[in-house]
């Protein structure tokens, strides 16, 4: 037993020359075509009525047969994708509320629904470049005048704005959905996504970018043209006006200017022909070359030149800050005193050291001497009131013998 989708492909055949025929206008049996073959393509759905007595060809059937034969009329509609956007969208929240309820079966048709929206799509924005790419190759044919081109050029300036909205919006669909079916663990659709729309999306609004700037372009050269056939009718209608006018006279009564003249051209001066085969010119060429003065040879030279010279500069002194000069003293001073000694104490007495601040000198004291191996006992302050540890310290007693410094032996 056949299918109805068989059924259908047989009809289409049987009657393809009316099919091709309604493809190109209206058709009707009162102009000649089969009334059997008009009720058979009215029942496969392939006809639709145009008037009272007159069929036109399925607009999806059409859009078909265009595609295919690569027609397309002078205000051919792109293809809509914003339905299927938002209908994307739509199943996206619906398998959302379903998987969370736990109807799996449900999931997985809504599933099949979302991949066949997302393949419409595709096909669909390749069917818009490629017949946008196909009439501006043709410079957007099937027009036959100036003002029909323009408005044609206005049509699809709009149409390409349109789809390049419908672009951003199914951008950031998709990469919403393809960022949640990720988080969710649905990587298959999000692996699907990917492939299908996101990593085409940019080319598609590269190639609507400049399709849109060649509409802009065709549009201004139609002003162009429109404004110079205004001047060339003006013309035109002042000759028709006229018709014993014989346009500008110039006035050659006066000086003519120098620039105006024609002047004499040089006179030729004949050269040989390196490549002449007579042999008259060969021998006349043969003559030329041994007459000419022995080509110099220079002499060479007996040391080459310096390409480079060495240059040394003198060797850079490091610039030692007082700060490290003191330093380096009080650690000799400490060195030397049996019992150590006071850091502030000795700051006071040295110049160096009086280029800082008591307190960063003493903790740049500190930090210095005990890198040197050099004992540095801290001398506390007393705790604050209500507090039982001491935070704070007033002074350092740095030495080497090993003396247990008490805080009587420095005062404050």
């Amino acid at each position: 037993m056949s299918s109805p989708i068989k059924e259908v492909l047989q009809t289409l055949s049987r009657h393809a020359d009316v099919v091709e025929e309604a493809l190109t206008g209206i058709i009707s049996s009162e102009g000649g075509t089969p009334g059997n073959a008009i009720g058979a393509l009215r029942q496969a759905s392939a006809l639709r009525p145009a008037g009272d007595e007159g069929y036109r060809l399925h607009p999806r059937l059409r859009e078909y047969l265009h595609d295919h034969l690569q027609l397309y009329p002078a205000y051919q509609e792109l293809a809509e994708i914003g339905s299927r956007i938002s209908q994307v969208r739509a199943l996206w929240n619906e398998i959302e509320f379903l998987r969370a309820a736990g109807d799996h079966e449900t999931v997985s048709n809504l599933l099949e629904s979302l991949y066949t929206s997302v393949y419409d799509i595709a096909d669909n924005m390749d069917r818009n470049m490629l017949m946008l790419q196909t009439l501006m190759s043709t410079r957007f044919g099937n027009v036959r005048s100036l003002e029909a081109k323009k408005g044609q050029n206005s049509f699809y300036q709009g149409q390409a704005a349109t789809l390049s909205g419908d672009l951003g919006r199914l951008s950031l669909v998709c990469e919403t959905i393809e960022r949640e079916a990720s988080t969710r663990g649905m990587e298959e659709l999000a692996r699907f996504l990917r492939r299908s729309l996101l990593a085409r999306i940019m080319p598609w609004q590269q190639g609507l970018s400049e399709l849109q700037t060649e509409i802009r372009k065709e549009l201004f050269r139609t002003r162009e043209v429109e404004h110079n056939l205004k001047l060339l009718a003006r013309l035109d209608m002042l000759l028709h006006q006229q018709p014993a006018w014989r346009g500008f006279d110039a006035d050659l009564s006066a000086d003519i200017p120098a620039f105006l003249l024609a002047t004499s051209l040089p006179a030729f001066a004949p050269h040989v022909e390196p490549l002449e085969s007579d042999r008259a010119m060969v021998q006349e060429m043969e003559g030329l070359a041994r007459s000419l003065p022995p080509k110099r040879v220079p002499a060479p030279d007996t040391e080459p030149p310096k390409r480079y010279s060495l240059v040394v500069d003198p060797p850079r002194v490091p610039e030692v800050p007082p700060a490290a000069k003191a330093l380096e003293r009080l650690a000799r001073d400490v060195r030397a005193a049996p019992d150590g000694l006071s850091l502030i104490a000795w700051r006071d007495a040295d110049e160096d050291a009086q280029t800082m601040s008591k307190d960063v000198w003493l903790v740049f004291a500190v930090m210095g001497l005990r890198s040197r191996k050099l004992t540095v006992e801290l001398l506390h302050n007393a705790p604050l009131d209500g507090e039982r540890f001491a935070h704070t310290f007033r002074d350092a007693w740095a030495h080497t013998t090993g003396v247990k410094a008490a805080e009587s032996l420095v005062t404050a």
